[in-house]
């Protein structure tokens, strides 16, 4: 299945707009023969791309720079390439589970996505510059369609 902006809208709550901005920016990346394919031409998002999407609302609440989302982005992109990730996390969290958290923390000179069925230890992030975020999965994977 794969979603257009539209779609994105009514799953992430984010304005038309901010993910066009995203979009643009590469944080959300298009399916190849919808990107920047010209007027007329929506385009289109694989679901890993929505549910970075689901993701990044989180932070974008936050207000974090456009810069910080294409960072994410990356990171979680990361992330979801682990097919044992997709099967006992993801996926659940589609569904409604809510045990798990996804972290994410950042430093001067590195960052990383990890999940968590507990609370995360977070000693590592007490290092200069160092600053981490933690979502309930379910609660922005929810609305995505299984």
């Amino acid at each position: 299945m794969d979603y257009t902006l539209a779609d994105l809208g009514r799953i992430t709550g984010a304005k038309r707009r901010s993910l066009q901005l995203w979009a643009d920016a590469r944080a959300i990346i298009a399916e190849l023969p919808t990107d920047h394919a010209g007027t007329g031409v929506h385009r289109r998002f694989s679901r890993d791309e929505a549910i970075i999407a689901c993701i990044l609302s989180a932070f974008a609440a936050q207000q974090i720079s456009i810069g910080g989302l294409v960072e994410i982005a990356k990171s979680v992109r990361s992330f979801l390439s682990v097919s044992a990730t997709r099967k006992m996390i993801i996926e659940p969290a589609i569904a409604g589970d809510d045990r798990w958290m996804l972290v994410y923390e950042s430093w001067s000179g590195g960052s990383k996505v990890h999940a968590s069925p507990e609370q995360p230890d977070l000693k590592n992030i007490r290092k200069p510059g160092g600053f981490a975020v933690i979502i309930c999965l379910s609660n922005y994977l929810g609305r995505i369609e299984e």
